[in-house]
Order: structure tokens, then C-alpha cells, then sequence
């Protein structure tokens, strides 16, 4: 049994050595910084969703506010007037628009700090997206640089000078040559 368990354990280290090999840092960073553009731009979205909502709450708050205000100069109304049995209604009225007005005013409470818990995490995000860029821009290729090692090249490989490159140093070294005669 000892010797299946300690078989079975070099084959899944060699199998997880050879999917290291395979897996490319480049292309995992780049997959990393598409999946992470995704989270963010979805963060985004529910921003906005989460300001709409917000935005909503406040109109409510507005509304409710001015059902009290209407409500309270009904009530002087009546007071004035002397009717009490009118009064009632405008009371019981004032005071559900009031608890109303209170349960809007803690559910907007809870958007608004929801909101700067989001607006929050979104800049953690896009700060460690600039990060993961950068560690990207790292791994990428580049171009106009020689490999890592010294020159691996060899006879027949295709020339990395340009033709062009070669006439414009020659005329560089003929102008040089000239000037210092």
C-alpha cells in the first residue's frame, strides 16, 4: 500500500511539473488582467446601478417630505377651524408618512454607505489591476530587445538588421569619415 501511495504521489508531482512548463506566465497574466477588466467593469456597472438606486431613494425622501408638509398645513387647517374629527385622518396620515420617511431614511443610509464600501473596493480593484498590468507589461516580449542569453543565433538564421539599417549606418560612417578629413 506504501509503495502505490508513494507511486501515486511522483506521477501527480511530475504531472503538476509538466503543467507548470506548459502554462505560459504571459498568457496567464494577460487571461488575469481580461478576468480582472470584467470583474471591474461589472463593479462598475453595479455602481452605477447602486447610485440609481440611491438617486430613487432621495426622490422618495423628497416626496415624503412634501406629503408632511402638505399634511402639517392641513392639520393647522383644521386646528384653526376647530375640527378635530378632520384632524384625525390628517394626524394618522402625518403619522405613517413619518415612519415612512424614517424606514426610507435607514434603507437610504444603508445605500449610501453600501455605495462608499463599493467606491472603495472599486479603487482597491483598479489599483491592483494597474499592478497586475504592469507585472504584465513585464512578462511581454519584447521586440527590439535580444534574447536572454546572449545571441542564439545561427548560420542561415534570418538577419534581425534590416537592409535599411545597414545603408543608413554606412552613410553615417562616409559623413563621419568626410567631417574628419
Amino acid at each position: 500500500m506504501a509503495f502505490i501511495t508513494r507511486l501515486s504521489r511522483l506521477m501527480r508531482a511530475d504531472l503538476h511539473a509538466l503543467l507548470d512548463r506548459l502554462e505560459a506566465p504571459d498568457l496567464v497574466l494577460a487571461q488575469a488582467v481580461r478576468d480582472m477588466e470584467q470583474a471591474l467593469d461589472e463593479e462598475r456597472r453595479g455602481l452605477v446601478r447602486a447610485e440609481r438606486e440611491i438617486e430613487r431613494l432621495c426622490e422618495q425622501e423628497a416626496e415624503l417630505i412634501r406629503v408632511l408638509d402638505q399634511s402639517n398645513q392641513a392639520l393647522d387647517d383644521c386646528l384653526a377651524a376647530g375640527q378635530e374629527e378632520l384632524a384625525r385622518p390628517v394626524i394618522r396620515r402625518r403619522l405613517e408618512t413619518e415612519r415612512q420617511a424614517a424606514g426610507l431614511k435607514q434603507r437610504l443610509n444603508g445605500r449610501e454607505s453600501d455605495y462608499a464600501a463599493r467606491r472603495r473596493r472599486l479603487a482597491e480593484q483598479e489599483s491592483r489591476l494597474a499592478d497586475l498590468r504592469a507585472r504584465a507589461a513585464l512578462h511581454e516580449p519584447d521586440q527590439e530587445t535580444e534574447p536572454e542569453g546572449g545571441d542564439h543565433s545561427w548560420p542561415g538564421a534570418p538577419s534581425s538588421v534590416r537592409d535599411a539599417d545597414v545603408e543608413v549606418a554606412l552613410l553615417r560612417a562616409k559623413r563621419q569619415r568626410e567631417a574628419s578629413s
